[in-house]
């Protein structure tokens, strides 16, 4: 009899550490998962920066190389001309400048709302002119 509870014992304790290192090893799953999702998303908001950047470096570059011919342009007559009259609003003596102001389109959004505001007008008087 002393050996079958000493079978039972070994086999609960068998089987209690199996359970045990199954847990331990689900949790660590668990935690390696949530980790890797952290990451995961860590990484496309540092990839979204990059392309960020990128697009910023673009930019720059291609500003700098606009500057860079406005400045070999700078002794160019025909060029300071252009400049200060587009640029400065300047003319010649005896010269008369004549501008045209156009009339700024309204924004695509107000005029939908505009449209809706004299479509519920129009259906408001219609009902008042039925009653």
């Amino acid at each position: 009899m002393d050996f079958k509870k000493k079978q039972k014992i070994e086999a609960s304790l068998k089987d209690f550490f199996l359970r045990t290192g199954a847990i331990l090893i689900i949790f660590v799953l668990v935690f390696l998962v949530v980790a890797d999702i952290k990451i995961y998303q860590k990484r496309k908001g540092l990839q979204a920066e990059v392309v960020k950047y990128e697009q910023q470096i673009k930019e720059i570059k291609e500003r700098n190389k606009e500057l860079e011919e406005r400045i070999s342009n700078s002794d160019n007559p025909d060029y300071i001309e252009k400049v200060a009259r587009e640029e400065q609003d300047m003319q010649k003596p005896g010269e008369n400048v004549v501008s045209f102001v156009m009339p700024e389109e309204q924004p695509e959004t107000e005029k939908s709302e505009t449209t809706a505001n004299d479509w519920f007008g129009k259906l408001a008087n219609w009902i008042k002119n039925l009653f």
